[in-house]
């Protein structure tokens, strides 16, 4: 069975990398964006959850969220 892929949307680079250090090690395969318009850019129908910083520069979570329902129902935290 492949891995399941989550994609993380943070603009700290820290806190991205952490997570994505947590989740990669236990086989999630993950996608990265440092906002909201990235996330939308590289979110793809194998994406089975998002988690999504609340505030972030350009594009922030809850905008992105609104424009990701439109062609997702894909989990979001």
């Amino acid at each position: 069975m492949a891995a399941q892929t989550i994609l993380i949307a943070e603009d700290d680079p820290d806190i991205r990398d952490g997570v994505r250090i947590l989740l990669a090690g236990e086989g999630y395969h993950i996608l990265e964006a440092e906002n909201g318009t990235r996330a939308l850019e590289i979110f793809n129908p194998e994406v089975d959850l998002v988690i999504l910083d609340i505030m972030m520069p350009g594009m922030d979570g809850m905008t992105a969220t609104a424009k990701l329902r439109e062609q997702s129902n894909v989990p979001v935290i």
